[in-house]
């Protein structure tokens, strides 16, 4: 089935994360992101993990870690990390990347910045091997009460269709672990350099963050699971 064969890929891809951590020198405190990708890491890594400190980019992934014996800091106690591990939705060729699916968005890239290397691993499902980015909507970071003006600027560049993002426990809005509300860009356009669409949504009144992942900024390594095997790709 291909749901098992999916499974198994996030597991492959979370073994070689482990192997790439273990040669990492220095390594004292370790980043770990949001989403059912990085559970399956924690999992297949726990002994290595639970040798370390971590900082995790959500409650969601606090309460796993610290359930399964991890020691896990405040974000607000640590100035930089030695790694940090993390999922992604959408991932191309030249490693640019969609992610915050799981609403983590802001605080994921804030580790990804604060670390010294930023290793990502992915199901082959998200790998999609174009030079651009095209598949996944753009979580997009807003405060609460500029939404109708970020809705009407976007819809003005012209590049998505802006949704609100709404969840199954509330009725309303998402809220992000922030506070803030989340809409999710549909693009109507293949997005040939998403480090120059991240900063033009960047620029526009209350938005906080997106969901933009630019490689030259916030990649080193990805790591693509297939059910039997892993390839690494190395930003160059």
């Amino acid at each position: 089935m291909v749901e098992d064969d999916v499974e198994l890929s996030k597991v492959i891809a979370g073994e070689k994360a482990c192997e790439l951590l273990t040669s990492i020198s220095e390594l004292k405190v370790i980043g770990i992101g949001t989403g059912s990708t990085v559970k399956k890491f924690i999992e297949t890594c726990l002994h290595f993990l639970k040798k370390h400190k971590a900082v995790a980019s959500s409650p969601d992934t606090v309460i796993f870690a610290k359930e399964h014996g991890i020691h896990v800091l405040d974000p607000l106690t640590v100035d930089e990390l030695d790694a940090y591990v993390d999922g992604a939705d959408e991932v191309s060729s030249k490693l640019d990347m969609v992610k915050g699916r799981g609403g983590a968005l802001l605080r994921e890239k804030t580790l990804a910045y604060m670390s010294r290397n930023r290793i990502y691993i992915v199901d082959y499902t998200k790998y999609t091997g174009k030079e651009y980015l095209y598949a996944k909507p753009i979580p997009v970071e807003i405060a609460p009460m500029t939404l109708n003006y970020v809705l009407r600027a976007i819809e003005r560049i012209g590049l998505f269709e802006p949704i609100i993002r709404t969840g199954g426990g509330k009725d309303g809005p998402v809220i992000t672990d922030n506070g803030n509300y989340i809409i999710d860009l549909k693009p109507l356009k293949p997005l040939l350099n998403p480090r120059e669409v991240h900063y033009e949504l960047k620029s526009l009144h209350g938005v906080i963050e997106t969901g933009l992942f630019p490689s030259e900024e916030l990649v080193d390594t990805v790591i693509v699971g297939y059910p039997g095997k892993a390839t690494i790709f190395h930003r160059k």
